[in-house]
Order: C-alpha cells, then structure tokens, then sequence
C-alpha cells in the first residue's frame, strides 16, 4: 500500500494538483481509500431488533424468561428479577403520578446497593433519564448538576440532597396505585445524562439514548457470550458511564448483579474475597484498579471464576498481565481492552489481549464494535493511511444526542460532512489521537488536548484550573500532570499565585475539596510567585518548582524521616521513622511521621505498592485496610506496637 500511496501523491503533485496548496494533496488511492474504510467499521451480523427496543423492554424480556432468577444481590440482601421489577414498578407509577413526563428529567441520590439500581430502572419505566447525583460527591457539585439539568424531583433521601435547595425529593420506597399507567417509550427518547469533566471549569452533560445502549449490547452479547449464567460486579461509580456497562450489560442478559460496597472497591485484598465468594465471572477494571488486584492475588490463593476480564476507562499496559496469565490462561479468562468514550456510549472497539501482548508490553485498542465506526483523520478532515496518526473520529449507533444544552460544544465535536462517501453521517471528534495498524487494529496514542485519564477518571486540567481561579484569594493557576505513563504514580499537582501573600493554601486546598469530586483534586497544591511561561506566553511546566508537601518545614519541630534517622528516640518514635522512611521511597517526597499517605500524593495503587515494601522490611501481616485507617507513620506505627502488645 505505502507504494501506491507515493505513486499517487507525486502524480497529484506534478498532474493533478501542480498549482494547489501541499496541504491539501491527499495521499490515499481510491483503493486505498475503500479498503481504510472497509476495515475500520463494525456491521451488525445479528440482534439487529434489539436495538429498537428500550432498555424496561429488554429488562421486561428477562422477567419473563425466569422471574425468580437471582437478580441483584448487596452483602446479605438479595433480590430475584420479579420483585425488582415489582419495587420499580411501583417506584415508576408514583414518579409518574407526581407528574413526572417522558423526557423529563429525574435525579437519583442513594448510595450504592439494591435500592440505587431499582431507583435507576424506575426512572426509565417512567420514561424520564436518570441523572446520577452520587452521595459521596461534594454538595456544590451535586447543585451544579440538578441546576445543570433543571432537576425539579430526585429519588433519595433526604441527608442525600439537603444541601440541593429546590428539589423535590421521593424515598425509594414510594409506590402508587397500579392503575396509573406507565408511558410508551421510543428507543430514542434518553435514558441516563451522566457529566464529564469540562475544559471550561464548567462539566458537560452527555445524553444517551436507549437506542444506544441497546445497540451496545446487541454488540457484544454474542461476541462475549453474555447470558443468564454470569455474575457480574457493579464495582464503579453510577456517576461514571462504566457503570452503565455493568448494570444494564448484567441486567438485560439475564445475570446476577454483586453491588460491591465503596470500602471494598478501595481494598483489594477484600475485593479479591468477595470475587471469590460471588463466583464472579464478568468483571470491568479500570487497568490502574486492576493492578491492585494482581498485587492481592500473590498473596492469596487463586480461586477465581472470572471468564471475561474487561479492561477500559484509561490506557492498559499490558505487562501487568504477565501475573494474571500465570495463574489464569487465556483458555479460562478472556482478557479484552476496550476503548470508549462517554459521548459515544462507553465502549468503541474491543481487542482480545494475549500473552504476547503482555510479554511485547504493548497493545492495540483493537477493532472497531458492531454498528460502530471508527476513522482516524489529519487536520484537515481526510483520512490517514495505516500508520499516520490522526485524530481518532467515532461514528455509528453509540454517537449519543450530544451534550445538553450546550449547541456551541455540540456543533464542535458533533460533526457531519466529512465523509464524503456518506455526508450526513455524524461523527463525534473524541480529541484523542490515533492511527490504525496494518492489521485493521487502532492504536491509542493519548490527548490532543491537556484532557487526561488517571485512575479511569476522566479530568481535564481545566475545569481544576477554573475553579482554583473562582477562588478570590488566587490570582493565576496551573495544573500539570506528573509520571503520566505509571497508573499507581500519575497524580496531578497544581500551582497558585496568591493576591495577597497572607493567604492560605490549606484554605485553598478546602475550596476545591468542597466542590470537586476526589478523583478531581490535586494531590498537591503549592503557592509560587509567578507561573514560569515560555517565550510565546504558554505555561512551561519543566520551569515549576516541585510540588509542596506537608513534610514539616525546618523550625517546625518536626524533622523529616530523612533528617532524623540517626536521631536517638523510643522505641515506638524509632519505629515511626523506619516507617516513614519506607513511605518516602514510595511516594518520592520527604516524609514526616505525622505526615498523611494521601496528602502526600498516596492513593489506593501506591497503597499496596506500600504494603508490599513494608513486609519486604520485615513488617510482616500489614493488611491494606491498616495503612487506610493509619494513615500517618506515627499512627501505624501505635497500631502495630497496640497488636504486638495484644497479639
């Protein structure tokens, strides 16, 4: 191909095109072209009339089919297919008759468990789109979204939405009389807005449709043999759009649901019990989640029934495979990467991962799903050959109505007319790069913009700069990424010059803790006199000094694990700055015996990359959930002398 591609640039160099512009010479055949196209779409083989129906629909089929199946289960709780369709239902006909109406929207405040999923599908039986609100998130950003959405009625309880002023709230437990009939709802009505983060400091509402979420599943249901025999998790957020794939990809094929409680999400060692003790066998990681559970895994005893490992949210280095295939082949666990992006309905393509994958450490994000379509294009909206990089383009069922009542954003990302073997076709301009491999695979090769991925999180540097500039004790921010490439180490910092010198960033630190989510905020946040800039005004972010810590200062009293090592001390205060010392080889920054792991720039995947050192220096039986209830050297250190005097 890459002969005939120069064979056709230079004839329309030198034939065709001698007097126009070089960059408007394509270097594609027509043969060429037709083949790009050819490979990189996906076309429905089967389960074409799933997609015209609804999401209550699909859930109403499984009802059917085995009522008393095992629907949803929390701890102890359970709950069969027919009572949950009962409860919802109910819930569905007294959201209807407090004047709930198709294509309304109706917010859901509960914490994770049985009662959040059924509040979920009674909003959908209702015929509005449910608008996550979770719990844990910071009040103002739950009033940011229901006035974002102009929420008037949420499903919740009362603690859960007391800082939402305006907004009528029904307990879970509402039902109405059963002659209060429940609308007709169209496939493309929508069924969920969940909010991305936003560049302006501002986060966008995508609305997806049930068309697209069906069309979702009619695209994998065959492929990764979904049915009634599964048992998946609901391990992520219902705020972040992985959690769509999980409920809604368990529920409408027929599986059993575990809700796993926020605590055991954050430990991996508990999370590996219950895996075992649910017989899960589909299971969705973030690839910086999943590292955690490889490290539990060498200390545990195997004893996994997971078929089908799902991998999305962020990039994957598929080395950390390496472990997992030792004890679980690729003949007993299928390991599949996914790309996706919210606007296009969680998941793009899939690509199964293989032991050479893990051992080459690399790998594509793979093909493109049935009904999607996926074309990578240079700036001026052509497309590339396989090889050249571009931005990565998504067309097909998953393309979602767009952001809510943003038309500005919607007509920059929401673009038709660039292809034009199909005109009207609506593409959706992801901003991040790619290029496809000879193969017919997409290879993922990050951001065009300072939009980032940490963790599974979405996060744009914006909207954490935005709302450090709302403060008006900041005069100019930055927030910069750092070690993007290591998943338990990527962290973002952020820089602040104050308007008077007096201010305190600890009291900067709280502005942002009470209005982003804690997967938005900075792991650290240091003042500097000015932004450093570059010749052409832009931020230059090698120039930032490096980022403050809370290790004590010098005349604080309180020495550094470095400074005090040789220092005489107790046997307890001597235990302290050994550990302190093991934190600071770890985390990369002085270490203090008082100083917190997490206000530090520690998060859960450093957390067990800590435990794993600690019994490396002999501190053996140092559990994770030790070092989250312990956060300071001084405080694990009271709590092991507390165990070893009373074993």
């Amino acid at each position: 191909m890459f002969g005939r591609q120069f064979r056709h640039t230079l004839d329309a160099l030198a034939v065709h095109e001698p007097e126009g512009a070089l960059d408007q010479v394509t270097t594609l055949a027509q043969v060429d072209r037709t083949q790009v196209m050819r490979h990189h779409q996906g076309t429905f083989a089967e389960g074409v009339d799933t997609v015209l129906m609804t999401l209550p629909a699909l859930f109403d089929a499984q009802v059917r089919r085995a009522p008393g199946r095992a629907a949803v289960t929390y701890g102890s709780a359970g709950i069969d297919y027919a009572e949950l369709d009962a409860r919802a239902t109910g819930l569905a006909r007294a959201l209807v008759e407090q004047g709930v109406l198709p294509g309304d929207r109706v917010g859901v405040c509960l914490p994770r468990g049985i009662d959040q999923v059924t509040a979920l599908l009674a909003v959908l039986k209702s015929g509005a789109a449910y608008v996550p609100l979770d719990p844990d998130y910071p009040a103002e950003r739950l009033a940011f979204i229901a006035q974002d959405t102009s929420l008037r009625i949420a499903v919740g309880d009362a603690p859960c939405l007391e800082h939402v002023p305006a907004l009528h709230t029904v307990p879970v437990t509402a039902r109405a009389s059963t002659h209060t009939e429940l609308p007709e709802i169209q496939p493309d009505a929508i069924a969920y807005i969940i909010h991305t983060s936003g560049s302006t400091g501002r986060p966008k509402g995508v609305r997806v449709s049930h068309r697209n979420v069906a069309s979702l599943l009619a695209a994998t249901v065959r492929e990764f043999g979904l049915g009634p025999q599964d048992v998946w998790t609901h391990f992520h957020s219902f705020a972040f759009d992985f959690s769509v794939w999980e409920i809604w990809g368990c529920l409408l094929t027929g599986g059993r649901l575990v809700v796993v409680p926020y605590d055991v999400s954050r430990d991996p060692e508990a999370l590996h019990r219950m895996l075992v003790a649910e017989s899960v066998t589909v299971f969705n990681q973030t690839p910086s989640a999943f590292t955690q559970l490889v490290a539990a895994e060498a200390f545990a005893d195997g004893g996994l029934a997971v078929r089908l490992l799902i991998f999305g949210g962020e990039g994957l280095d598929p080395a950390v495979l390496l472990p997992w295939f030792d004890r679980y082949p690729e003949s007993r666990c299928r390991p599949v990467n996914m790309y996706g992006i919210t606007e296009t309905t969680v998941h793009c393509t899939w690509y199964d991962l293989t032991r050479a994958d893990a051992l080459r450490g690399s790998c594509p994000v793979g093909r493109p799903l049935p009904g999607w379509r996926l074309y990578v294009l240079d700036g001026h909206g052509r497309l590339t050959p396989p090889g050249v990089a571009g931005e990565i383009h998504v067309g097909g069922a998953g393309v979602s109505a767009g952001y809510l009542d943003r038309p500005e954003l919607d007509a920059e990302r929401f673009v038709t007319g660039l292809m034009a073997d199909a005109p009207e076709e609506r593409l959706y301009r992801s901003g991040d790069l790619g290029r496809f491999l000879p193969d017919g695979s997409l290879e993922h090769l990050g951001r065009l913009d300072d939009q980032v991925k940490i963790r599974g999180h979405r996060i744009e540097l914006g909207e954490i700069r935005g709302t450090l500039l709302a403060d008006p004790r900041v005069r100019a921010a930055a927030a910069v990424v750092r070690r993007p490439g290591d998943a338990a180490t990527a962290r973002v910092d952020a820089y602040v010059v104050l308007s008077a010198p007096g201010d305190a960033v600890d009291d900067i630190h709280r502005h942002l803790t009470d209005r982003l989510p804690a997967h938005l905020v900075p792991a650290t946040l240091t003042s500097v006199p000015e932004l450093p800039l570059t010749a052409n005004g832009k931020l230059d972010p090698s120039r930032l000094p490096a980022p403050r810590t809370q290790a004590p200062t010098p005349g604080t009293g309180e020495p550094t694990a470095a400074a005090a090592s040789q220092a005489a001390a107790p046997d307890d205060a001597q235990l302290a700055l050994q550990i302190a010392q093991i934190w600071q080889g770890v985390l990369e920054v002085p270490v203090g015996v008082d100083d917190n792991f997490f206000t530090l720039g520690g998060n859960s995947l450093l957390a067990v990359r800590l435990s794993a050192a600690l019994k490396e220096q002999g501190f053996a039986g140092i559990q994770l959930r030790s070092i989250f209830r312990n956060s300071t050297p001084r405080r694990l250190a009271d709590a092991l002398t507390d165990r070893r005097s009373n074993p």
